[in-house]
């Protein structure tokens, strides 16, 4: 509706140029503006933060691998979440999709916390003593303050609340199925 107002209003003003201007303002613009705004600052976001994440974890690991190990987890969780939305809630609304940028930062923290451990004890039985526990309660306790947002009356934080649970628990699960796989310690 919006884009069909202005295609008029572009055609008229070009029309009757110099005599006579033609503008609008009303709710359903602001609306629509502000939809459209908040689409791109969480695309830019999320992209700032990627990029800027992946050119520190290279600088510091020096390795191109290690950071798309990190990441795998996290993109999993996420698409895992939103295909679960999908047939939950069958739309996902943009406040949701806006968290995207904070659990990326939350869920490789626990890609780095098994790489951390990994490279200090190269045994994976140790490594799955040492780190599964605290893992798996992190994730839920975290997943578990999302989903206070269930009670909430808004049905955007609710579906902003499954999203995060959903993510968080699940990138902290495929990191410890995917991490010990995919990066071998250097023996020391």
């Amino acid at each position: 509706f919006i884009d069909k107002l202005n295609t008029i209003k572009g055609n008229l003003n070009k029309q009757f140029k110099g005599k006579a201007s033609v503008d609008y303002f009303g709710s359903s613009l602001i609306a629509v503006a502000n939809a459209k705004q908040i689409k791109h600052d969480i695309i830019t976001t999320v992209f700032i933060s990627f990029g800027t994440l992946m050119l520190i974890l290279m600088l510091f690991y020096r390795k191109l691998f290690i950071p798309v190990i990190i990441f795998i987890p996290t993109i999993f969780g996420a698409l895992f979440a939103m295909m679960s939305l999908y047939f939950l809630k069958e739309t996902i609304s943009a406040i949701s999709l806006s968290i995207g940028a904070v659990l990326l930062g939350v869920t490789i923290d626990y890609s780095l916390h098994i790489l951390t451990h990994y490279k200090q004890n190269s045994d994976v039985k140790t490594l799955y003593k040492d780190i599964t526990m605290p893992l798996i309660m992190s994730s839920t306790t975290t997943a578990a303050a999302f989903l206070c947002l269930h009670f909430v009356n808004s049905e955007a934080l609710k579906v902003l609340g499954i999203f995060a649970a959903l993510s968080v628990v699940v990138s902290a699960i495929f990191s410890l199925l995917i991490i010990p796989r995919l990066y071998t310690p250097n023996p020391q």
